[in-house]
């Protein structure tokens, strides 16, 4: 293992309201560090219990931000957490380490690939092994953190820091396709400022992009985007092919109206992504 883990408390209360101002009923205890990375950034979640006494299965909720920013407090991201929390699950909305020009306190490395897949699988074994959590673990995250999801669905040790089942908003999956898209030079400057390299280079843009890491292995996924997406329309169409062609059975994937991206569109999202939640953890293993 390259991380040790370490629990503890750190000294500050993250924000908890909606965009439009109310305050949201799940309440976050003070954000936790679930584990120190590589570089000894402490790595922080904030946590979203439901009534009553525990363990419960963990869902963690990975904010999107292109790589390089966004925050566990999200709005969109407290939304999804605090419904996570309502249906029984106890949510851990994380922080990890952010690309150039982004940074969280008192990250030291870069925070490119593949320092931010690294930090989510320590975020799924902390939360597998946490006095809370029933040793079930899922997610869901939006943009690039509906990449992370994937990447996390396919690698890892199951049982451990692979993601038991994953529900991904406008992931992006592919990061070596360079499809027409009013949207591609937007993609293309944030997949190639996370992987480090120029678009030219493919192979590298290949290794750090969840469809050509997925086989038949892979954990449950529900991918989602909108019609109109900011997520270039073939980075789905992408996944799911090389899902189908690794045999893959255990995924579903849909597409929804309209030009939402991420997070903003879970409130359409969030009864199908419950469900498929509720299905694979009711699983025997």
């Amino acid at each position: 293992m390259r991380y040790t883990l370490l629990f503890a408390t750190l000294l500050f209360t993250a924000a908890t309201s909606f965009a439009d101002g109310t305050e949201n009923e799940a309440k976050p205890v003070p954000s936790e560090i679930y584990a120190y990375a590589s570089d000894r950034t402490p790595l922080t979640w904030l946590v979203y219990a439901p009534p009553g006494r525990g363990p419960w299965p963990a869902v963690l909720v990975i904010h999107g931000g292109n790589f390089y920013g966004g925050d566990a407090s999200d709005a969109g991201v407290v939304a999804c957490a605090a419904d996570l929390a309502a249906a029984g699950y106890i949510a851990f909305s994380i922080n990890y380490r952010l690309a150039p020009p982004g940074s969280i306190p008192g990250q030291r490395s870069l925070g490119r690939f593949p320092d931010q897949y690294d930090d989510v699988q320590l975020a799924v074994l902390a939360a597998r092994n946490d006095s809370r959590c029933n040793g079930r673990v899922g997610a869901v995250g939006g943009s690039s953190g509906g990449t992370h999801i994937a990447w996390v669905a396919a690698n890892g040790a199951r049982n451990a820091d692979r993601v038991d089942v994953g529900v991904c908003l406008s992931g992006a999956y592919d990061f070596s396709d360079f499809s027409p898209d009013d949207h591609l030079a937007y993609f293309i400057d944030t997949v190639t400022n996370y992987v480090g390299v120029p678009s030219t280079d493919t192979e590298a843009l290949q290794e750090a992009s969840p469809a050509w890491v997925v086989d038949r292995s892979v954990s449950p996924l529900y991918l989602f985007d909108t019609v109109e997406d900011l997520m270039p329309s073939e980075q789905l169409d992408d996944m799911v092919a090389k899902l189908t062609a690794n045999g893959v059975m255990n995924f579903e994937a849909k597409t929804l109206p309209g030009n939402l991206h991420s997070f903003a569109y879970w409130p359409q999202a969030k009864d199908d992504a419950l469900a498929f939640l509720a299905k694979e953890f009711n699983k025997d293993r």
